[in-house]
This record gives C-alpha cells, sequence and structure tokens, in this order.
C-alpha cells in the first residue's frame, strides 16, 4: 500500500473520531517516525493487517499514555 495513501485512510479515520487538524499532524508525525523506525514491516502494512495497535500510537503521540 503506498504511503499516502495509507496515510490519507489513517487521516480519514482519526478526523472520525474527532481528532483536530493539531492532533492529526502529531499522530501522522509519530506513525512516519514508528515506520522509519521499524525494520520489519511497515507501520501501514501492519495497520492494513490489523496487527497493529493504532489506538497506542495516537495516545503516545498526545501524551495521553
Amino acid at each position: 500500500m503506498a504511503e499516502s495513501s495509507s496515510h490519507d485512510a489513517v487521516v480519514e479515520w482519526l478526523r472520525r473520531k474527532g481528532h483536530s487538524q493539531e492532533e492529526i499532524d502529531k499522530i501522522i508525525k509519530k506513525l512516519r517516525q514508528y515506520d522509519r523506525e521499524t525494520n520489519v514491516d511497515s507501520v501501514m502494512d501492519s495497520i492494513a493487517a490489523g496487527t497493529f495497535n493504532l489506538q497506542q500510537i495516537v495516545d503516545e503521540a498526545l501524551g495521553n499514555e
């Protein structure tokens, strides 16, 4: 899955959950950082496969740990 279309899908999901644009920007930044650090699978592939806890990344990005 291409990064931009994957991120577009995540952005849309975050909007439906009621996140502000500022929060979305922080979350996408965190996802990109995590994606760069992931050596085995891409974050977006893991999200698509349902093996990645996106809510955990949202909470980390927003300091809601």
